[in-house]
């Protein structure tokens, strides 16, 4: 299923509208429609703001049933399959990122964060992948316009997948790079048509920088090597590429990127133009987590309602205060989570709006609540778990799916709680040295 676009702003009027309002101001909205399952055009929502789409959130919750029912296959696949991607673009879920100049949403972080906790409630792959190409797609707006033409500009459905780590080196030529390399972990890659890869970028200065550069379709292609125990269904596979050239305006360096420089010229026209990077790309991660967390949570619940308790006095878990204790601690620690996820989002948001660049410590702070969101959801999902009882460790229980999805998400090294401690608490101390990472 493609993604129509109805009526697009032309670029020509985005950059005269930039011209004449401030950062932050109410923009003109573009029409578009994506297609419905149903087949009819469906109005994408105005998502400016710090306010999450209620429309939006409840397209995601829609397709729940869908999503749960091709989960299995999409783990046995490695891989979601193409019905449900067909589906998510179909309303406008792949596309969330994607400024409306091209027919997407341009939502803010607030509903990509809700929309993906709630294609997670599903499947946590289908989140992830979701999760990826959306950020990804993020990414590529902060280039200049020309990229973004080369993306959207002739297909509005087009995707990005990224992998940040400099897995590559180019070699300089006239006018950009050339670029050989493999890249594992591209979550999402087979749903993409666009590959946004690190690499290392060779300076007249005889010193090398961390630059990412965009692939166009057939300049790159995939190679299966996803074989984990959680997260099944990512096709977090090899991005592989040979001796392709990046010309230097699909090029840009990453730690500009950290720093808020980017290429873009509509900084002052789109306010999504203006939010931080890493914490755009970081709080994501939680969003998964945190859906994975309703889905077992929902679950466990289901599930203890109907469970005695072999071997006790109670004929029903629900009866039991061990069992109900479990479940309060599990729900408020799932409450907590979602609450740092939305005070990440609303700042964010709200620094881009005002066309300001998070500040350093905020930054950091928003990677230290992704890793708590992982420590508390695991928690969580563990205590449901064991009340819930032995059989939701079984290999057929959804319960088992959830716990190898939780663990190994939280694994990623965006998401883990030790390094974001660490750079939280020499910020707050006001510590000598460099960071461990960049925020």
């Amino acid at each position: 299923m493609t993604v129509p676009m109805a009526r697009v702003c032309a670029r020509s009027q985005a950059l005269g509208v930039g011209r004449s309002q401030r950062p932050g101001a109410k923009r003109p909205e573009c029409e578009m429609s994506v297609t419905t399952l149903t087949g009819e055009p469906a109005s994408l929502p105005e998502t400016t703001g710090t306010e999450p789409s209620r429309d939006l959130i409840a397209r995601a919750g829609a397709l729940r049933p869908l999503i749960g029912e091709h989960a299995d296959q999409g783990n046995r696949e490695g891989r979601v399959v193409p019905e449900v991607i067909d589906a998510m673009a179909g309303q406008g879920l792949l596309s969330l990122t994607v400024p409306r100049r091209y027919g997407g949403a341009e939502t803010n972080s607030r509903t990509t964060v809700d929309v993906l906790a709630e294609l997670a409630r599903a499947d946590g792959s289908t989140g992830w992948s979701a999760m990826l190409l959306n950020v990804g797609n993020w990414f590529a707006t902060t280039w200049s316009v020309r990229a973004q033409d080369e993306i959207w500009a002739a297909d509005p459905a087009a995707r990005c997948c990224v992998v940040l780590a400099p897995s590559a080196k180019g070699r300089r030529v006239d006018g950009g790079y050339v670029v050989t390399g493999r890249w594992p972990y591209a979550s999402g890659s087979y749903a993409a048509s666009h590959a946004m890869m690190g690499f290392l970028a060779p300076q007249a200065d005889g010193g090398m920088r961390h630059a990412l550069g965009i692939l166009h379709p057939g300049e790159w292609t995939v190679e299966r090597s996803w074989f984990p125990i959680g997260m099944r269904a990512t096709g977090s596979d090899t991005v592989v590429a040979e001796e392709v050239f990046v010309p230097d305006h699909r090029v840009q360096y990453f730690h500009d990127m950290v720093a808020g420089d980017y290429a873009t010229e509509l900084r002052h026209a789109e306010p999504r133009a203006n939010a931080a990077f890493l914490p755009t790309g970081t709080i994501i991660f939680g969003a998964v987590q945190i859906g994975l967390g309703r889905a077992a949570l929902e679950q466990s619940v289901a599930r203890m309602k109907a469970k005695g308790v072999p071997g006790t006095a109670y004929t029903e878990s629900r009866n039991s205060p061990v069992h109900q204790v479990s479940v309060a601690q599990a729900a408020s620690k799932i409450d907590a989570a979602e609450l740092l996820a939305h005070r990440s989002c609303r700042d964010i948001d709200e620094a881009a709006l005002r066309g300001e660049y998070l500040d350093q410590l905020t930054r950091a702070r928003v990677r230290n609540d992704t890793g708590h969101i992982v420590t508390l959801v695991q928690e969580a999902v563990d205590l449901l778990l064991k009340a819930a009882g032995s059989s939701s460790f079984m290999e057929a229980s959804p319960l088992a799916r959830i716990f190898q999805d939780v663990g190994t998400g939280g694994s990623h090294v965006h998401a883990t709680p030790g390094i974001a401690n660490d750079v939280y608490g020499k910020l707050l101390l006001g510590a000598e040295g460099p960071l461990p990472v960049e925020v």
